[in-house]
């Protein structure tokens, strides 16, 4: 047992020590606040900032809707001093779009806009030619059309377009937490990207420590290192040292960077999205996910004397755990489908698809927890049991790397 503390402290103190563990633990925390703050920063500065006047070049075909179009733009400059649009009218007769052209490849004018005579029929297409691709103005001024036009058609119908976007105003929606009464806004964007969230954490804590684990195998196996370090332990005690020792970095990846999503989520008042319970039960899938890749990888590593062969071998399996990536959108609003209840026992991607829909629906029935992980414990005993085999049979074979069939045959054999 000291032996194999040792083997497992080792792993994880030379793996923590590593530029990229630091660089991993540090930089993807870094990367959610920058981009947290910098967004909001970035559209505090955007709103304040002074634009240029943007003048419009408007050639009105159908003689009614430059005055609406007048009104609305008047409207947003008295409420954005700073990011003003100017109206031109342009005689719809003689048509001279080769010289609006023109302006605009100038710098005269920011933009022409050519509003067709059947367009409030909603038969014509307007057209916009403008220099830079702000996505920000071309959006703008769409909002400055369609109003234009909505104005037009609510006169032709006798409607007051005031009461109209009276009626419109959208309502406050607060969904009420049934156990503690607790009343919040309606986030449906939050609620869909932290089931995602907590995936991609699993998937990284999980597939991207155990790979770690494969590369340092093979360089050991290649460089004869392994040699000396089974001259003084047994084979079995090296693999479940390396494991744990990588389970354990792993581990540390994901308390770290739940813990800063578990702050994000209180600074942003929404601790509803990143609470205790998909934490815990984050870690819970964690383990048994990770050890179950992680022997795998171990088997496998252990009878390749270079990556590529490995890669090649792992192919099939990786192809296995991005489905829930792939699939994500669908699993986080269809929770409890028949497909999403399937996928969470295929053994590989149980703990992604599982936290995914925990995260997207708490009241996930408590049985399928049970059996998910014991799915994945009694999944990880054969795993280990067979990889046990394989490690001790190819540790310290050299050459040709076997095929998957040549492996099955000597676990069988063995």
């Amino acid at each position: 047992m000291d032996k194999l503390t040792r083997i497992a402290w080792r792993e994880y103190y030379a793996t923590v020590r590593t530029k990229a563990f630091i660089l991993s633990v540090v930089l993807l925390p870094a990367i959610v606040v920058a981009g947290v703050y910098g967004t909001q920063y970035a559209e505090k500065l955007a709103s304040s900032e002074k634009v240029p006047d943007r003048t419009l070049a408007v050639v009105d075909h159908t003689g009614r809707l430059y005055e609406p179009l007048a009104a609305i733009v008047d409207a947003w400059n008295q409420n954005k001093p700073n990011q003003r649009f100017l109206l031109e009218q342009v005689p719809a007769e003689p048509d001279d779009t080769a010289a609006l052209r023109q302006r605009v490849n100038q710098g005269e004018i920011y933009a022409y806009i050519i509003l067709p005579a059947d367009v409030i029929a909603g038969e014509g297409q307007v057209e916009i030619a403008r220099r830079d691709k702000q996505l920000d103005a071309g959006r703008r001024m769409e909002t400055f059309i369609n109003g234009a036009v909505s104005m037009v058609r609510f006169q032709d119908l006798e409607i007051d377009p005031v009461k109209v976007a009276a009626a419109r105003r959208e309502v406050t929606i607060l969904e009420v937490d049934p156990a503690t009464a607790q009343a919040r806004k309606s986030n449906i964007v939050a609620r869909l990207l932290t089931p995602f969230a907590f995936m991609f954490l699993l998937f990284m804590g999980t597939f991207g420590i155990s790979q770690g684990l494969l590369t340092s195998l093979i360089e050991e196996k290649s460089n004869r290192v392994i040699e000396v370090l089974l001259s003084a332990v047994s084979p079995m005690q090296l693999m479940v040292g390396k494991i744990l020792g990588n389970a354990a970095v792993g581990a540390t990846l994901l308390i770290v960077w739940g813990s800063v999503g578990y702050y994000g989520a209180q600074r942003f008042h929404v601790p509803e999205l990143v609470g205790t319970q998909q934490l815990v039960l984050a870690l819970m899938y964690f383990l048994p996910g990770f050890l179950f890749m992680a022997a795998l990888l171990a088997g496998v590593g252990s009878m390749c004397n270079e990556l590529k062969d490995a890669q090649g071998m792992m192919f099939p399996v990786s192809i296995i755990t991005i489905i829930p990536m792939i699939f994500w959108f669908y699993l986080a609003q269809y929770p409890q489908s028949a497909v999403s209840i399937a996928l969470s026992y295929v053994p590989p991607i149980t703990p992604l698809v599982m936290i995914l829909r925990i995260c997207a629906d708490p009241d996930t029935p408590l049985w399928q927890i049970v059996t998910t992980l014991a799915l994945l414990w009694v999944c990880v005993l054969g795993m280990f049991w067979a990889a046990a085999k394989v490690f001790r049979l190819g540790v310290l074979m050299y050459g040709k790397a076997p095929t998957l069939p040549e492996i099955i045959r000597a676990v069988r054999m063995s």
